[in-house]
């Protein structure tokens, strides 16, 4: 039995950017409480709580959460307690994994202060700059309006920091966004965010919630977006968006994905259930993860 884990756990290991993971799967930013950690243990090859930002931010006001036929529509906010506040209470997800962190500013300048703030702290093994949050209203910058944007903030976090950055892009220009972050200096791309949505009352006619769509609905176009980003790009891919199964992941990966990010699918499914079809599927056709990454036949 011994020997058989030690195999499952060696089929499962990745490396992303000379970090290694024993296992392909991470938790998308903001889905993943502190309060859950315990009830995970052996699922994730890393940790990554939610955004933070340089000052402590309230978020959108309710409704904020909407369900739709094959998902939801979300409008947190990056509701968060800011940097300092986020620092004192990281210890929480440090349970021998490698720790990763989201990271949002309105402006270049913040972009660049809070990388380096980041950067300078020995637990965080790399840090992901959301640069395509449709829940928010940029200020000084819309980061995911195009390339020149892009590249303006990676190359920025990019001096700010000798830690592995990783920018995280919305299906809008992905491709030319991701070449413009890899030639800014980001050392892997995380494909993608949510995609703006809106949900109606029609029987108060109003509004309900106008956000991020995310779930199973949004999967072909993220797997579409992964695909596309991995040949037209050197840099690692981080694959996210509707992932529900072990099947899931293995798609991803095989359109080109390093690594796998979980979000909705872990309020309505056990992760662990995911990462055992996943080893179900690597055993029925006998590969490891590593063989997978951008294995599709022609």
């Amino acid at each position: 039995m011994v020997v058989r884990e030690r195999k499952t756990e060696t089929r499962l290991a990745v490396e992303l950017c000379g970090i290694p993971l024993r296992t392909p799967l991470i938790p998308a930013s903001g889905t993943l409480t502190k309060e859950a950690l315990g009830e995970v243990e052996g699922v994730y090859g890393a940790m990554l709580p939610k955004t933070t930002t340089p000052a402590p931010r309230a978020g959108n006001p309710p409704p904020r959460v909407a369900e739709t036929y094959a998902g939801m529509v979300n409008s947190i906010g990056l509701q968060n307690p800011g940097v300092e506040r986020f620092l004192e209470g990281l210890d929480a997800f440090d349970i021998g994994l490698p720790l990763f962190v989201s990271a949002a500013g309105d402006t270049l300048e913040e972009f660049g202060a809070l990388c380096e703030r980041l950067g300078a702290d020995e637990r965080i093994s790399a840090i992901e700059l959301n640069l395509s949050c449709p829940n928010v209203e940029c200020g000084g910058l819309t980061f995911c309006a195009g390339p020149a944007s892009v590249e303006e903030v990676v190359a920025v976090c990019r001096r700010a920091t000798g830690k592995p950055i990783f920018a995280k892009l919305t299906f809008e220009g992905v491709v030319e966004n991701a070449r413009a972050a890899e030639s800014a200096g980001a050392d892997a791309l995380t494909i993608m965010n949510t995609i703006p949505a809106l949900t109606i009352d029609a029987h108060r006619r109003e509004a309900l919630v106008r956000g991020g769509l995310s779930g199973p609905a949004i999967k072909p176009v993220a797997l579409r977006a992964v695909y596309d980003v991995c040949g037209a790009v050197e840099v690692p891919v981080i694959g996210s968006g509707g992932v529900t199964s072990g099947i899931d992941v293995a798609e991803f990966m095989l359109a080109g994905a390093t690594a796998v990010q979980i979000g909705t699918a872990s309020f309505v499914r056990d992760p662990k259930e995911i990462l055992s079809e996943l080893a179900s599927y690597l055993d029925k056709v006998g590969l490891d993860t590593a063989d997978l990454m951008g294995a599709l036949s022609s």
